[in-house]
């Protein structure tokens, strides 16, 4: 059994932000992001021990209070992170580029492509990611494109998907907590257009919408959370 680990590094500010990544990605994604926090970086080995690990980091860190930056898959492990510990840890939550679930068919079809070649799905995959982002693309292209293809193993990509097909994004975790959606009209991986339904649904009061931006809109130049 692994753990999943966290490397907090403070940045002088007095906040802490959880950065969560995607399927297929790591921590490092976020290197470009200056926000005004502290961040706290996971290495992610078992989906299933992330809420209790990120509680031992807090513990270990002595953060008594920390907002989470869920992109993507990510956004499903900050949901589950505050259903299983609550408001008492969290101050607030960013759903970035979230769907609110993923069909069974779906995933089973990409669980048959991964399999059948997974260096091509993936190759195929991060171009989708950064649809619309051609400047953000080169720097992921020269800085980590062939270390992401080769490092991230088999079981390890299925059992993300595995995850992904039994998580739902709930209205009420939306409606109680202090959330704020963000999301890249040109988002080829979670459609626009299907978190702005559901927030239509629920009243929900807005999103923060970047046009020209595909699944990365926190790569953008104007990004922030203020």
């Amino acid at each position: 059994m692994r753990l999943n680990r966290f490397r907090y590094l403070n940045r002088g500010y007095a906040e802490v932000l959880v950065l969560i990544p995607g399927w297929g990605f790591d921590a490092r994604i976020f290197e470009p992001l200056d926000l005004a926090f502290n961040y706290l970086l996971p290495e992610i080995n078992d989906l299933k021990r992330f809420s209790a690990d990120l509680m031992n980091a807090l513990v270990e860190n002595r953060i008594k209070k920390v907002s989470l930056f869920g992109w993507s898959m990510g956004g499903f492990l900050a949901i589950n992170f505050l259903e299983e510990y609550g408001r008492k840890f969290v101050q607030e939550i960013f759903l970035v580029s979230m769907r609110k679930s993923y069909p069974k068919k779906e995933i089973d079809s990409q669980i048959a492509l991964l399999i059948k070649d997974r260096r091509l799905y993936l190759n195929r995959f991060y171009r989708n990611c950064f649809m619309g982002q051609k400047r953000t693309f080169a720097w992921f292209k020269e800085r980590m494109f062939s270390s992401y293809i080769e490092m991230f193993d088999l079981e390890f990509l299925l059992n993300g998907l595995y995850y992904l097909m039994q998580q739902k994004l709930k209205a009420a975790a939306l409606k109680e907590n202090p959330v704020r959606i963000i999301h890249g009209e040109k988002d080829r991986i979670a459609p626009y257009s299907e978190i702005v339904e559901m927030a239509e649904d629920i009243s929900f009061p807005g999103i923060v919408t970047f046009k020209k931006s595909g699944h990365l809109p926190f790569l953008e130049p104007d990004f922030n959370l203020n």
